[in-house]
């Protein structure tokens, strides 16, 4: 039986790359994430030696099996600053609240941490979250949009999930981003992803963000929500000087160690 890998942020990252440009070259890479060409080499060889990645000529794409279901790799990494996340976020919300959860893996806690709550309304493109949420049985009431079944992360996407998540005003829309930035706020790389957040974030009472430090000035392709849209971000370390000036607007709260506190 083999060893789940357990990835690094950088790894992590480097499945989001591959995930939105299905193959792409190491000197790509590198710059993208603005490493040097040796140090995505080595990354990408312990990627390789565990299954996740296959190299071609200079390149690399996701693996096959892995293509299929990279979410469950984002699911095992950097799990222990997530459920921490996932608890502070839990902690911030009142009870009967509705709410909107992305399709990320940071959501699939906060899932799991809601399972303790009660009366909670929840919206999610996601059959993971649905899932993580349905494990509390009636507790809560969850709603689902119509359309097409995306099976590399069991999202419901396309048209039809846009078109409903016009039509949400959620008290809460909670997200996960692939990048904390201070020139271009929250980043992400799936255009899917970013539509339907912008889409939500109109007619939500208070937009969450959710993000873990290693998101702190991460690779990002497209703003999904420019600063002056988050209200509160719940990350896990203090913001460095730069990020922590274009937040001034926002409120943020860091979960540390189970110690919590407002920024």
């Amino acid at each position: 039986m083999s060893m789940t890998p357990v990835l690094s942020a950088r790894q992590e990252r480097i499945i989001e790359i591959l995930r939105a440009t299905p193959s792409i070259t190491t000197v790509e890479l590198a710059q993208r994430l603005a490493v040097s060409g040796e140090t995505v080499r080595r990354d990408l060889q312990t990627m390789a030696d565990d299954g996740i990645v296959q190299k071609f000529h200079g390149g690399v794409s996701l693996h096959r099996d892995v293509q299929e279901s990279p979410f469950q790799l984002r699911l095992r990494s950097n799990v222990a600053a997530k459920r921490r996340l996932a608890r502070q976020v839990s902690a911030l919300l009142p009870d009967g609240a509705s709410i909107v959860l992305d399709n990320s893996s940071t959501a699939c806690f906060i899932a799991e941490a809601l399972t303790e709550r009660r009366g909670l309304t929840v919206a999610t493109p996601s059959l993971e979250v649905a899932r993580a949420l349905a494990q509390s049985g009636d507790r809560h009431t969850v709603m689902l949009p119509g359309g097409t079944l995306r099976s590399s992360d069991m999202t419901l996407a396309g048209a039809n999930a846009l078109r409903f998540a016009t039509q949400l005003h959620p008290d809460y829309l909670i997200v996960s981003v692939a990048s904390l930035s201070a020139r271009g706020g929250c980043l992400d790389f799936d255009p899917f992803e970013v539509e339907f957040k912008q889409a939500v974030h109109p007619h939500a009472g208070t937009v969450i963000v959710v993000a873990d430090a290693s998101k702190f000035e991460a690779p990002g392709l497209i703003t999904s929500l420019p600063w002056s849209n988050v209200q509160l971000l719940v990350t896990d370390q203090p913001l460095p000087p730069e990020l922590g000036r274009a937040t001034a607007g926002v409120r943020t709260v860091l979960a540390q160690d189970g110690q919590e506190t407002t920024g």
